[in-house]
């Protein structure tokens, strides 16, 4: 299973995400430009624009140098990590909906045709000699043996294997044992031995037999988000994929699998964001069709509960030349004309102001009867002040915005560092803090000339090493703790309003490590960054 697991999902996932992870801050992301950054130019134009006064409570307009109004309270959200077993976050009740079929004639795993699944996902049959193993996403902790019984539609025979064994067969469900231990090597599935091709076997839901039927999250995955106050579902979306939405072809909540390349069913996020408390974030393919972005706007407006409010943006860092959504956004102004050939980067970032005006456009007339229940984002680089300005000077993008957001993460380069460093890691980590704080003010001033909030996407810590040893150490040492505490307190001090921490849960990995537990269900007492953030939450605003 791991073999199959790491050949179609693993690898793919750490290159994908150790890209998405770039913002501009670390050495393989326009190192010129930091260092420009860091040699003062940004903070001579952020003299001309604004600053925060002593606390960071109130800032001053450009034009007229009047205070434009206090930090508004702080509240923190969370960007839920994806739904891949291997990121150990059981989310809905049914442990297969957060995997897909595999293809196996018994020695390894490979991706099943297309040819061999319905519309739903589901087989439609198997070759001569084939079995069709699929994942099943492990409980949270505490790992214990859990009973659970798979029941199906069809004709056709089910079996188990890994840490799941087989204990009773019947003609339309099977039970299992699933027994985990924990163990980053292991994993359970279950196993389509036979299926009849006039009625195949389908509409599998495998679940802990305490829990009902009509229960679509696991309870464990909605009490982990009480506390926050939003959720933002990029990586649930899978946008950074840069997919061409169809609204005919999206995922639906009936289908097989929910991990599959289109993303969760919108009817699924909507649910959690009413089930949990929480506003849902929502980000729009770059590529999305305008029908596609109509009717989701549609149906989070008429389903969405009342009280809560949408976030939404268009594409996730059209300023990272990482994506291939950025990349085509540069192409796209650069043939329209938007800016001189000799400064493409102005042409990708207008191009992605004409995008996010027309995306939030449909938005806003869908929104027209509860304007105050929608609120429109512009995402920008956090280091690079001047973006922010670009997008809002050009034509009438600023009409259309409501927030500007960026993602002030936690940084330092550990290139050459091992695993004896962890003492020059934390001795560095205080000023690190403070300095993406203060470009975060520099952005805030932008925001608030132009009479909009200013937030994040994305925040907290942004270490990442192949060194594996080292990344342990950093991310379980108990002072990681308390630079959460100082990076939350400051952001609260001179900033405050919505911060976006990334992400929820996820193990540590040479891709980074961004979980604030790497399980489910993980003690406090070993989980840093949660324990700090769950104290800030709990009465430090």
């Amino acid at each position: 299973m791991r073999d199959a697991d790491a050949g179609r999902g693993g690898d793919r996932k750490r290159r994908k995400i150790a890209a998405r992870r770039s913002n501009g801050v670390t050495p393989r992301a326009r190192p010129a430009r930091r260092k420009l950054l860091t040699l003062g130019i940004v903070a001579a134009a952020t003299a001309a624009i604004g600053a925060a006064s002593p606390g960071g409570k109130r800032l001053l307009n450009r034009d007229t140098q009047q205070p434009v109004g206090p930090a508004v309270p702080t509240d923190i959200g969370i960007n839920l990590f994806g739904i891949a077993p291997y990121n150990r976050q059981q989310v809905f009740t049914n442990l297969i909906a957060q995997s897909e079929w595999f293809a196996s004639q018994g020695a390894g795993w490979t991706a099943l045709p297309h040819d061999q699944v319905d519309a739903r996902g589901w087989v439609r049959f198997l070759r001569a000699g084939q079995f069709a193993p699929r994942p099943l996403v492990l409980p949270p902790a505490p790992f214990i043996t859990l009973a659970v019984r798979c029941t199906f539609a069809g004709r056709g025979r089910l079996s188990a294997g890994g840490v799941a064994r087989l204990v009773a067969e019947r003609p339309s469900s099977v039970d299992i044992m699933l027994t985990s231990e924990g163990r980053a090597d292991e994993g359970g599935w279950i196993q389509l031995e036979q299926t009849d091709p006039a009625d195949p076997l389908r509409d599998v839901d495998c679940r802990d037999r305490a829990l009902p039927q009509d229960q679509l999250f696991h309870p464990a995955f909605v009490a982990s988000l009480r506390g926050f106050s939003a959720v933002r579902f990029l990586d649930w979306q899978r946008v950074n994929d840069n997919p061409v939405s169809i609204w005919e072809t999206r995922t639906l909540p009936d289908a097989s699998s929910q991990a599959g390349p289109g993303g969760v069913a919108v009817e699924h996020m909507v649910a959690l964001a009413n089930e949990a408390s929480v506003d849902p974030w929502f980000i729009m393919p770059y590529n999305a069709e305008e029908d596609y972005i109509a009717r989701f706007a549609r149906y989070v407006h008429a389903n969405l509960a009342p009280g809560r409010t949408a976030y939404v943006e268009l594409g996730n860092e059209i300023w990272n030349d990482m994506f291939a959504a950025a990349r085509q956004a540069r192409e796209e102004g650069l043939a329209a004309g938007l800016a001189p050939k000799d400064d493409p980067f102005r042409a990708q970032m207008r191009r992605y102001a004409q995008k996010s005006r027309a995306a939030l456009r449909i938005w806003t007339g869908v929104f027209a009867d509860r304007p105050t229940r929608l609120v429109r984002v512009i995402s920008t680089q956090n280091v690079y002040p001047d973006l922010a300005e670009m997008v809002f000077d050009y034509e009438d993008t600023a009409r259309w915005t409501d927030a500007l957001a960026t993602a002030p993460y936690i940084t330092l380069d550990l290139n050459g560092r091992g695993a004896g460093d962890v003492d020059w890691v934390y001795s560095r980590l205080d000023a690190a803090v403070d300095e993406t704080i203060d470009f975060a003010a520099r952005n805030k001033a932008i925001a608030a000339r132009h009479g909009k909030r200013f937030i994040t996407y994305e925040g907290g810590q942004h270490l990442v090493t192949r060194d594996m040893a080292l990344a342990h150490r950093i991310q379980r040492d108990p002072r990681m703790a308390a630079i959460y505490t100082r990076y939350l307190e400051r952001w609260r001090d001179r900033i405050g309003d919505r911060m976006m921490l990334y992400a929820s849960t996820a193990p540590i990995g040479d891709y980074g490590a961004w979980g604030l537990t790497e399980y489910a269900g993980q003690p406090a007492a070993d989980a840093p960054k949660l324990r700090a953030v769950r104290a800030f939450l709990g009465g430090a605003r």
